[in-house]
């Protein structure tokens, strides 16, 4: 108790470098908080955007369906699976789609894309494909022959809404299989992956097109949240076998996305260390700068019988204070700024293009994890404390003689 005294009367003999010291901090941690916050939400949003917009949690195909799209690789047994599924703790709804590779075509001009066929209203218990048609309208239930584009499929192709398409594909037999459609609606999702690639009719309409009869390619499942996704596939795996079925995960489907998260928060960890370098620098100078301005009390406290240990103790007790006032004023800040950032969100209109790859948004919303603040917090307090022995150890070497003498 008497150290911790007299660590405080020391630190309030110079308050300004005191202060300093305290904002360098402070400021450091405020500033990786937000980082994280920015680097946290940014990840959260793709993750939530790839699931909402497209995936789905889980994925339920026949086995090679995903990377091979043949017609002819149908869900057996989807009765079965779906009530099986229906009883796992975590599962909320699901959708069921028809897919395949086909040509969209006008009278100048064709493109490749992926077509989809969904059920309108079970689509939207699902994902939020409704709430990104920019032109026109989401599909009717019972509209077999109007299409979804996306805004960028509709720039190359130079069409607008209520123009016609003619889509050609592989029937189920092997056939080549064609329909016409009017454009209904016009999507701007932000992301290249749909914006450019896909196009969506009704699922009725698309068993037609390929053949399909009742027979679905993809069921996709919601689920309450991310975090159920490995108790459900374990709960959901004796039903599904490897043999027959794939059952995938979001994350596994667009890989990508995960790998971006990972990487910012690379980069997110090595700016960490070098903030935490130059708090650590700051607060060794200014523990250097108080042992040398003591250096002669610190040489009476020696001459009195207080032992080198006890010398280094105070000054790493002052130095600790001074990080813990430090890392409280940063906790408030850094919170204040994430909560603020959101609510409010930070926009990047201007990057929309180079977003699109990535599902990212260009607004972003802050959110901080608070294992990634209690690791700043942690990493700071030891490495300031780490560089501060070297003062303190200083300061217990001094010879009390010497010290007193200093000029």
């Amino acid at each position: 108790m008497f150290l911790l005294k007299l660590a405080f009367l020391n630190i309030g003999r110079n308050p300004r470098r005191s202060v300093i010291t305290v904002l360098a901090v402070g400021v450091g941690l405020a500033a990786l908080i937000f980082l994280w916050g920015f680097s946290d939400g940014t990840n959260e949003q793709m993750r939530e955007n790839v699931i909402r917009l497209y995936t789905g949690h889980v994925q339920v195909h026949a086995a090679g369906f995903e990377k091979a799209l043949s017609p002819e690789l149908i869900i057996p047994n989807r009765e079965t699976l779906l009530k099986e599924a229906s009883k796992v703790p975590g599962f909320v709804t699901y959708t069921e789609r028809a897919k395949c590779e086909a040509l969209l075509g006008t009278s100048e001009r064709s493109r490749g894309v992926l077509l989809m066929g969904i059920d309108p209203a079970q689509e939207k218990t699902v994902t939020q494909l409704e709430q990104y048609v920019r032109e026109g309208a989401y599909l009717a239930q019972d509209d077999k022959r109007s299409i979804l584009i996306g805004s960028r499929l509709a720039k190359r192709m130079e069409v607008a809404v209520g123009d016609k398409l003619v889509v050609m594909t592989q029937a189920l037999d092997g056939t080549l299989a064609g329909y016409s459609y009017h454009i209904a609606g016009i999507l701007h999702t932000g992301s290249q992956q749909v914006d450019e690639i896909a196009a969506y009719i009704t699922l009725e309409s698309a068993q037609e097109l390929l053949g399909l009869g009742t027979d679905t390619h993809e069921i996709v499942f919601r689920l309450d949240s991310r975090k159920h996704i490995e108790a459900f596939i374990k709960a959901f795996r004796p039903f599904v076998s490897e043999k027959d079925y794939e059952l995938l995960t979001w994350d596994q489907i667009v890989p990508e996305v995960e790998q971006w998260a990972q990487w910012a928060e690379a980069i997110i960890q090595t700016i960490l260390i070098a903030v935490m370098v130059v708090i650590g620098v700051s607060i060794m100078n200014t523990v250097l700068m108080s042992v040398f301005e003591r250096t002669r009390e610190i040489g009476v406290m020696l001459a009195l019988g207080t032992s080198p240990g006890r010398v280094i103790k105070l000054i790493l007790l002052e130095t600790i204070v001074l990080e813990l006032w430090g890392i409280l004023l940063g906790l408030a800040a850094g919170y204040a700024v994430v909560g603020y950032f959101g609510t409010a969100g930070i926009a990047f209109p201007e990057l929309e293009a180079a977003f699109s790859r990535s599902y990212m948004s260009t607004v972003t919303y802050t959110r901080v994890e608070t294992i990634h603040v209690v690791q700043s917090v942690i990493t700071l307090l030891l490495l300031t404390t780490l560089i501060s022995l070297y003062p303190a150890w200083k300061a217990g070497r001094m010879e009390p003689v010497k010290a007193i003498y200093h000029s």
